[in-house]
């Protein structure tokens, strides 16, 4: 995992280089699964703009990076709009923009500053944005898109990897005790799962000096979440849950996923739809 300084960090050029390429054999990567289960929340939401042509739905995507959904969207004749802090990010999202001939506005700031869209957000993309934000920061951000939504403005958001990630994934040792009770109901690994959890931290507290998520707090993914707590934090915003679900959208470390298929605690992606509480 890459450490960072604080959570508004900015990944230069050489990293959004990189993503420029994944994006480019977004066909053949891990990409693709991203696109498709935006397209798929995306369709969901699109009936509640009934009467409207596409060029009038305004679609934001935030901490767009080199601009994925903003330019999908573009495509498809909505009015689409990138925002991000990551200059670099943006300048590269206007040079592909340009080099695919595609409308789409991209903006170098932070959702929460006074910048003027010209329209109400209709449709609010957070993909990949929460696991970088911490729980206060999360929420902070969470009433920023709230107070920038049309009158049936939505949010659409995905996050990797989940809380547990590293018990299933990242560790052959610490996977296997997990293996042996796999075959236990899912409330029962579920729980299971915590008390393990919590006895990883007792180990790492006496070698590391520090627990898991103390560990990663100045990392990446400083916040892997999971559904329970997304939601509530959601809740806390202001907003209502619709869908929220997980599972494994990635072509991943296949045997392991075999393995743990009936426990959602192991799946990696987290994903849903929320509208503001009226």
């Amino acid at each position: 995992m890459n450490h960072i300084k604080t959570t508004s960090f900015q990944y230069g050029n050489d990293y959004q280089n990189k993503q420029v390429e994944k994006y480019k054999n977004r066909e053949t990567n891990h990409w693709k699964y991203r696109i498709e289960i935006f397209n798929t929340l995306l369709n969901n939401v699109l009936p509640n703009f009934e009467g409207k042509q596409k060029k009038d739905i305004t679609i934001v995507d935030i901490g767009c990076s080199i601009g994925t959904f903003a330019l999908e969207t573009a495509k498809n004749g909505f009015n689409a709009i990138g925002i991000d802090f990551d200059n670099d990010a943006i300048n590269i999202a206007k040079q592909l923009a340009e080099e695919e001939n595609i409308k789409a506005k991209f903006i170098c700031g932070d959702i929460s500053q006074n910048i003027d869209f010209n329209n109400k957000i209709d449709i609010a993309v957070c993909f990949d944005i929460f696991e970088h934000l911490h729980d206060d920061e999360i929420g902070a951000f969470l009433q920023s898109i709230k107070s920038r939504l049309s009158e049936n403005g939505v949010l659409i958001y995905h996050t990797f990897p989940t809380q547990y990630d590293y018990l299933f994934f990242q560790n052959k040792l610490v996977r296997f005790p997990l293996i042996l009770f796999s075959f236990l109901g899912k409330k029962a690994f579920l729980n299971l799962t915590k008390i393990y959890a919590k006895k990883i931290d007792i180990l790492l507290i006496l070698f590391k000096g520090k627990t898991q998520k103390e560990r990663i707090k100045n990392f990446a993914h400083c916040n892997p979440l999971t559904k329970s707590r997304l939601k509530n934090i959601l809740e806390r915003a202001g907003f209502e849950n619709k869908i929220i679900e997980v599972s494994q959208l990635y072509d991943f470390n296949k045997k392991t996923q075999k393995i743990f298929k009936k426990h959602e605690v192991s799946f990696r992606n987290l994903y849903g739809i929320a509208y503001p509480k009226k």
